[in-house]
């Protein structure tokens, strides 16, 4: 199949293309590790695949708009 063809029809079909899918599906398994596990951030941020923490973090506060250990705590203090 054709690369441009693949990413047309998989836009057409999730509304996202690849890379984003991709980058959503990692933030969505990062607020899983984050509130259901207490691994260390700094180990999920590497088991994501994040070798920049300050990177990592900036991103997650995009997606939850809160810090990972933020993120955590919220979810902890309404169990």
């Amino acid at each position: 199949m054709n690369p441009d063809h693949l990413t047309r029809l998989f836009k057409k079909e999730t509304g996202h293309t690849i890379t984003d899918y991709a980058l959503l599906e990692r933030i969505k398994l990062v607020k899983e590790l984050l509130t259901q596990t207490n691994i260390p951030i700094s180990s999920i941020s590497s088991s994501v695949g994040y070798s920049n923490f300050s990177h990592f973090t900036n991103v997650i506060k995009i997606f939850a708009e809160m810090g990972p250990t933020e993120y955590r705590s919220q979810f902890r203090d309404h169990k």
